[in-house]
């Protein structure tokens, strides 16, 4: 029995989402997308889309949030999760407060990696325009949106950062506060770990931080879900092999991305 958020809220947002995705994956399956945009300029070299420092911050947080989600579902739905613990050989349900320590030391870890690399982001390259909601990141997602739904059959080009990789980014520092908030105050004031289960609604406040937190935990899973399968769909494969080399080849850049957006200028 789940300690906080209903099931039925926590794991419908993982099915509502995993439909989405599925749809889409079935509709651009038949139908992929074919840019027609016509470049503004030509790349006549291959460009660093991530230094090295970039490439270290996404695949340090990817590892760490996946730890997040591991205790955290634990912890969330151990009856659920008991399977896999036993078919690792490794205790559940008697080492709780070990879970708990292993999810704030993974979760202060991964607010450090988020503050480092939104200052060197911002700081050091000076992406913050290109990191925020445009009016440009609109018309590409109507457009596209459109092209989803065959009523157009233009497609724009891609940015390095397009709206929905914007939207996870802001998600992320919107839902690490409210995460760590609603956190903090479970460890040391409603620690429910610490006593037994029918006696968990009698230590949580009125505001039910346990099931805010679960909550916006869920939607969380689901984003980086989202962003996994985007970042392996063919038409994102040539970030994904930026994310690991560092550069993209220049006929892709001429192919499907803007120019001026990878640059930064």
């Amino acid at each position: 029995m789940p300690h906080g958020a209903p099931e039925i809220i926590a794991y419908g947002v993982l099915a509502l989402f995993s439909i989405g995705l599925i749809l889409h994956w079935a509709r651009r399956t038949v139908t992929p997308a074919s840019v027609t945009e016509p470049p503004r300029s030509e790349a006549t070299e291959d460009l660093t889309a991530f230094d090295r420092i970039q490439r270290l911050f996404h695949w340090a947080t990817l590892a760490v949030l996946l730890m997040i989600i591991i205790t955290g579902f634990a912890l969330y739905d151990p009856s659920t999760f008991e399977p896999v613990a036993a078919a690792l050989g490794i205790p559940l349900h008697s080492a709780f407060p070990s879970y708990v320590l292993a999810h704030v030391i993974f979760s202060a870890s991964f607010a450090v990696l988020l503050g480092v690399h939104v200052v060197w982001d911002v700081k050091r390259l000076r992406a913050l325009r290109r990191m925020m909601p445009a009016a440009q990141d609109f018309r590409d997602g109507l457009l596209r949106a459109r092209n989803f739904f065959s009523m157009s059959k233009k497609y724009p080009r891609m940015s390095k950062y397009d709206a929905f990789m914007k939207s996870f980014h802001l998600y992320l520092i919107v839902s690490s506060a409210l995460l760590a908030f609603t956190g903090i105050y479970q460890y040391f004031y409603a620690s429910w770990w610490n006593v037994l289960w029918f006696l968990h609604s009698q230590i949580e406040p009125w505001w039910r931080p346990t099931v805010i937190h679960d909550i916006f935990g869920f939607i969380l899973i689901a984003l980086v879900v989202g962003h996994l399968y985007f970042g392996l769909l063919r038409v994102n494969r040539p970030l994904l092999r930026a994310m690991i080399y560092g550069k993209i080849s220049k006929s892709e850049v001429n192919r499907r991305y803007r120019l001026d957006e990878l640059r930064g200028t």
